[in-house]
């Protein structure tokens, strides 16, 4: 993944987010670091999210080390620039969240540690501040087939105190995680809450399962509190701490649909950082589980926007500059051709592909050419590579190339090539 982010050396990944709560936040606190560019924020928002596109389990199954000290940076810097001031008081903040990762510390609740991990589930927060009774939700989806779980709380905030709320003190039974006690680092960044109720949802039941815990008898052990220590301007993607000190990184479940939206008036606009968050909140989205090896990578695809590596080849650069460039594929026969379509004359180049991965498709040129007519111009072009799909669907694809170069293609079968 190409990013300017700089890595800080092989020390274990996540350390500042499995560091004792006290020191992470006291840290934010007392920096006295002049807060980061709003192209650095930019870039570690894309950062987090690239870094999270391969995460099984929310973070349960690890991560490769450069990808967790690239996340482990990127989320530092987010920190530091906070993002919007007073996220609790915004309405933007709410709506459904979808968890993306959880550092998951040994202080995790035995309830967190079951069902976070579990790649076959998914995991939101509802939020709602803004409503008669403001809550915060937990619902874990077990699949449109099954039903799902949902954990219900009343939640606090500065500018809307629950009525005869104490805030959580102390660290709390071991049971259930240990639990840290610090004032907020920002104002109006804090919800607290205490649980309610709950119970599961099952789709073959006409009734509900009560949830086996008695939260109204745990008396403290019922509260929490998260920090919101980043939310960015658009309200997509929200960095928390939990007074447990688990780190949380979630992005607002938009449909996608929307995410189209916004990044096809991204392109139309030429607005490249809004170009590149769209991308990254789509990757982290694809509705296609193993895009490489599905049936909708063949069709004629045609290049909507690029972003180019330093070291793409020229012939690469140029064809991506021109507006009807094409890229026709045919999974099955293995077979891959680009095409730009320059009207009496087309450059074509011809190559070999193969999947090798759920994510990755090889591919190898063997042979180029300037066509007009029934003349053709040999280029001598050969080089192997590889396509990594982070988005795909019936009408749109995201892909990185081998050298980083970013390519956002439209379903076009209708040209004429």
């Amino acid at each position: 993944m190409a990013s300017n982010l700089q890595l800080r050396g092989s020390r274990p990944a996540f350390a500042a987010s499995r560091r004792n709560a006290v020191v992470v936040n006291a840290r934010l606190a007392t920096r006295r670091i002049a807060p980061p560019s709003a192209a650095k924020v930019k870039e570690a928002e894309q950062a987090v999210l690239s870094a999270l596109a391969s995460v099984k389990g929310r973070g349960a199954s690890g991560m490769d080390v450069v990808n967790q000290e690239l996340l482990n940076v990127a989320v530092e810097v987010l920190e530091r620039d906070g993002g919007v001031p007073g996220p609790t008081t915004l309405p933007q903040l709410d709506g459904r969240w979808k968890l993306l990762y959880t550092s998951r510390p040994g202080s995790a609740s035995p309830i967190q540690r079951t069902f976070v991990g579990v790649e076959a589930f998914k995991v939101f927060q509802e939020v709602e501040l803004t409503g008669d009774l403001p809550r915060v939700n937990n619902v874990v989806d077990f699949g449109w087939w099954l039903g799902y779980l949902k954990v219900e709380a009343e939640a606090s905030i500065e500018t809307r105190p629950l009525p005869g709320f104490t805030p959580r003190r102390g660290a709390g039974l071991p049971l259930f995680g240990k639990s840290f006690a610090y004032p907020p680092v920002r104002a109006n960044s804090r919800i607290d809450f205490q649980f309610d109720k709950a119970a599961f949802y099952i789709k073959l039941l006409p009734w509900t399962i009560p949830y086996p815990v008695p939260f109204r008898i745990l008396g403290d052990e019922r509260k929490g509190w998260i920090d919101i220590t980043y939310m960015d301007e658009d309200a997509t993607l929200r960095i928390a701490r939990g007074n447990k000190g688990t780190l949380f990184i979630l992005a607002k479940d938009l449909p996608v649909a929307d995410l189209k939206g916004q990044l096809l008036a991204a392109i139309e606009a030429q607005d490249e950082p809004k170009i590149l968050s769209a991308v990254a909140l789509m990757e982290a989205s694809n509705p296609t589980q193993r895009p490489a090896k599905s049936r909708l990578v063949s069709g004629t695809w045609r290049l909507l926007w690029s972003q180019q590596a330093e070291d793409a080849s020229p012939l690469q650069k140029w064809g991506s500059s021109q507006s009807k460039n094409y890229q026709v594929i045919d999974a099955k026969a293995g077979t891959l051709e680009n095409v730009v379509d320059l009207g009496v004359t087309k450059v074509r180049a011809q190559a070999t592909c193969k999947a090798v991965s759920d994510t990755r498709t090889d591919v190898a040129i063997n042979g180029a050419g300037l066509y007009t007519g029934p003349l053709k111009v040999p280029l001598g072009v050969q080089g192997t590579g590889y396509v990594d799909w982070l988005y795909l669907d019936e009408g749109l694809r995201i892909t990185r190339g081998s050298k980083g170069s970013l390519f956002v293609h439209v379903k076009d079968d209708q040209a004429k090539l």
